[in-house]
């Protein structure tokens, strides 16, 4: 069994389980890092920093957060002005 090991890389097999069968698939890490996209936000923020002329960029969650705040304001639903909450005197 030892001779086996050295010349063809096998462990003997023993009724345990050893995970041989997920170590011997090759890696998929680089493929499923390159199926995500990079975020463009922190490119967009650093270009906004250095550069007066571009526009300012929202990503679409940011967009989302000030629609239904505006939505919610408009209905007087809308989270109070600083200050003037439940609490104040």
């Amino acid at each position: 069994a030892a001779v086996s090991h050295q010349i063809f890389g096998t462990v003997p097999n023993r009724g345990v389980r050893t995970g041989m069968q997920y170590l011997k698939k090759p890696l998929t890490g680089a493929y499923e890092a390159r199926y995500y996209m990079e975020p463009i936000e922190p490119i967009a923020r650093k270009v906004q920093r250095e550069c007066s002329a571009v526009p300012l960029y929202l990503s679409e969650l940011q967009e989302r957060r000030q629609l239904k705040l505006r939505t919610l304001r408009q209905r007087g639903k809308g989270p109070p002005k600083k200050g003037s909450g439940k609490r104040s005197k």
